[in-house]
């Protein structure tokens, strides 16, 4: 049986404000990574975790505001961080993540060993 990469899935647009603030990082051995901490209400945290779910093993092309760039990445597992700033409008502050990140020109022309 042939092996198949999944299918790249967009960010949705209405979670695009919870990556305003997100911070790329490099670390030593090159690769990037993506990470937003940032205060949900519970129907946006239901919707998150649902998507999150189906995420598993695929790529999840997103645009920061910060950033000219479209970045690829894996997203990683929801990591809750305690109480929100303003807990009448949130119910929590999480960590949204991704590893393995690239742009979209690093996917268009991969590097030759």
């Amino acid at each position: 049986m042939p092996l198949t990469r999944n299918p790249i899935v967009e960010w949705p647009t209405e979670f695009n404000h919870l990556l305003q603030g997100i911070q790329i990082e490099t670390h030593k051995e090159g690769a990037r990574s993506a990470r937003a901490d940032v205060d949900i209400d519970s129907a946006t945290l239901f919707h998150l975790n649902e998507f999150e779910a189906h995420m598993r093993h695929r790529q999840v092309r997103f645009r920061s505001a910060g950033h000219p760039d479209e970045f690829l990445g894996e997203m990683n597992v929801i990591i809750g961080l305690g109480a929100a700033a303003d807990p009448s409008q949130h119910v929590g502050r999480i960590r949204i993540s991704f590893s393995g990140l690239q742009t979209e020109t690093q996917v268009a022309s991969p590097q030759q060993p």
